[in-house]
């Protein structure tokens, strides 16, 4: 009968112990069918081409947009010619960016965006300066094959949306949403404003500069004046009086000593003719809170157009079953008679709504204070109802069984179809699945401690693991990176750019990471050399080790989490060794931990528990940036 669940002995084992969390009779909908596999693999088969993917689209977009870039020519400032803020290969770009986020996310936006993009390239000679025919025909081509791909999906989430409504069988139910509750959540719109606002005044200024500008032009006295010293990003000129002034300019290489230029002279103030107001700075101030500020926007109108779409009458209901994510924090979908969680059909980050009236705030209470502990260790099964017809990137309601209340989340993000992966296989019925693999993605599961320690031999000397040629090599990447990042940013002298800096503490604790990370296992406990210090983590106070693809992760009794943030590169790893060091030394030290006997009878020794190499890279980076500043 539909909505009853599979026969017992028809499935595997299930997930959590003696099978899903039930939900009771009357959170069930009247004749909501279950989503069998069979209908689900249908739903999931239809999925995108390989050539409409969005990334494709956007490395076409991408290569076509910077070969044409770079077939204009450099602006060459002139008397004749001023240069002048340029606003169109500004806005094109701008434009360019937010295409290219709307790409992967908003499929119908992302037309719309196209088309007006295309014929700004096709019709405006100031969008691609003057970069050749065949250069905006290749960018062009390349907008027609997004458009295609971007129509292409369209189509399967419309096929997907049919499927899943034929699956529940005409079953209708209005969604439990509030009607009340702000669909697209108040934070976003307010992140939003703020950010248009300040791109909104970033606008202002730089007009009010090129006005003033243009003032001060019109009432200055022009005069020829001979270069006698060219700097980085200055002139100084000989005015026909003898006075000599010193001038600021974008392109002095374009002022050949001993030329003779025209300079605008007004009191003290004073520029070439050939260069008036740069609003560059406020331009990129535009572009840095203007595109974020959109995208907030576009999240929150997304989020609104699902819910009202899930509110407006009664939605398709389907029997499901319901996982949240442990690693990403998503909402999985599974089958009804999927028991074992093997293939997630769709997921997505889900938004909860308000508590029912009858929810017990204690109940409630107990299960966020359980979910800040992380006290779930394994996957929890939950039946569940599922609210609307899914399609890819479409708006969804889940109604979820918990351990102590119901729980009700709509999506805030669009529907993810999940794909089958390589190496993804359906569990065994003995499997359960830890904390820090999501549904579907356990190409490389962590054994369990017994089959490790099957594997090791017990050591009088203690057990390291740490930086191997992989990791090492991406740690001197990562330094050479952030050596060129700090000569771009600092030898042009303080600008704006000087806020990428912020970042740098970030990169630096990942570059120190990569180089000399190192754990050490001894008789009563771990030795974790981080960046910046060494950390003793002792047997007894170890409650888990996890590695989250190329990061370590130590949790303990009583302390903050210690991390690794990153331990080589895992794909590298996989490719030439089958696992990676990180989780090497996770499942290791996973035995290490619950069988005592393998665990060395002594205690490292002062140079055995590691060297925290962070100050040392420190020191060195502080050197180099004041070499930089003083070439």
């Amino acid at each position: 009968m539909p909505g009853e669940p599979p026969p017992a002995g028809t499935d595997n084992a299930p997930v959590n112990g003696d099978g899903p969390i039930p939900l009771s009779a009357q959170d069930i909908p009247e004749g909501a069918r279950p989503w069998r596999l069979a209908d689900g693999e249908r739903w999931r088969a239809v999925e995108t081409a390989r050539w409409a993917r969005p990334l494709w689209a956007a490395l076409a977009l991408l290569a076509t947009a910077i070969h044409a870039t770079a077939t204009v020519s450099e602006p060459v400032c002139t008397d004749a010619a001023p240069c002048g803020p340029e606003w169109w290969g500004f806005a094109l770009f701008g434009a360019g960016l937010l295409l290219l986020h709307l790409l992967f996310l908003y499929p119908g936006a992302a037309l719309l965006c196209l088309a007006p993009v295309l014929a700004l390239i096709l019709l405006e000679p100031g969008a691609l300066g003057d970069a050749d025919a065949t250069a905006r025909l290749a960018v062009v081509l390349a907008g027609l094959f997004a458009a295609a791909g971007l129509q292409h999906r369209r189509e399967v989430s419309r096929r997907q949306t049919a499927l899943a409504t034929e699956a529940a069988g005409g079953v209708r139910h209005p969604a439990p949403l509030d009607p009340h509750a702000s669909p697209g959540g108040r934070i976003a719109l307010a992140v939003a404003a703020f950010l248009l606002l300040v791109a909104g005044a970033a606008l202002w200024q730089a007009l009010a500069g090129i006005d003033r500008d243009r003032h001060r032009a019109a009432g200055a006295t022009a005069h020829q004046a001979q270069v006698t010293e060219r700097g980085e990003d200055s002139l100084t000129v000989t005015l026909p009086g003898g006075e000599s002034r010193t001038l600021s300019v974008a392109y002095p290489e374009d002022y050949p000593e001993g030329a003779t230029i025209g300079v605008l002279v007004d009191g003290d103030w004073a520029r070439t003719v050939a260069e008036p107001y740069d609003a560059f700075g406020w331009q990129l101030v535009i572009l840095l809170t203007a595109l974020p500020g959109t995208a907030a926007l576009l999240h929150r109108a997304a989020a609104r157009r699902r819910t009202a779409a899930l509110r407006d009458g009664p939605q398709p209901v389907l029997r499901v079953l319901a996982a949240e994510g442990r690693d990403d924090s998503r909402t999985y979908i599974f089958a009804f008679d999927d028991r074992t969680a093997s293939r997630p059909l769709l997921s997505f980050y889900g938004w909860p709504e308000p508590a029912p009236e009858d929810a017990d705030p204690d109940a409630m209470a107990e299960e966020i204070r359980e979910a800040l502990r992380g006290g779930e260790r394994d996957w929890v099964l939950r039946d569940a109802v599922l609210y609307g017809a899914p399609g890819a990137g479409s708006g969804a309601a889940v109604v979820m069984a918990g351990t102590r209340t119901l729980t009700v989340e709509r999506a805030l993000t669009g529907v993810r179809p999940e794909r089958d992966r390589a190496g993804t296989r359906p569990r065994r019925a003995t499997t359960t699945r830890r904390r820090g693999t999501a549904p579907g993605r356990a190409a490389h599961r962590a054994p369990a401690p017994a089959d490790t320690a099957a594997t090791m031999t017990p050591t009088r000397e203690p057990r390291r693991w740490s930086a191997g040629a992989v990791s090492r090599a991406v740690g001197v990447f990562l330094l050479l990176f952030n050596a060129g990042c700090l000569w771009l940013l600092l030898h042009d002298g303080a600008g704006l750019n000087w806020f990428l800096l912020l970042g740098l503490p970030g990169a630096v604790n990942m570059t120190v990471c990569a180089l000399s990370w190192r754990v050490t296992a001894d008789a009563h406990g771990l030795w974790i050399t981080g960046p910046w210090r060494v950390h003793r983590i002792a047997w007894d106070e170890l409650t888990a080790v996890r590695a989250d693809g190329d990061a370590l992760r130590f949790s303990a009794k009583g302390r903050p989490t210690v991390n690794l943030p990153i331990t080589g590169f895992r794909a590298l790893e996989h490719r030439r060794h089958g696992t990676s060091g990180a989780e090497r030394a996770r499942d290791e030290i996973r035995a290490l931990h619950a069988y005592p006997d393998l665990r060395p009878p002594r205690d490292a020794s002062a140079r055995e528990q590691g060297f925290a190499l962070g100050p040392v890279i420190a020191v060195l980076i502080a050197a180099w940036s004041a070499l930089v500043l003083l070439l």
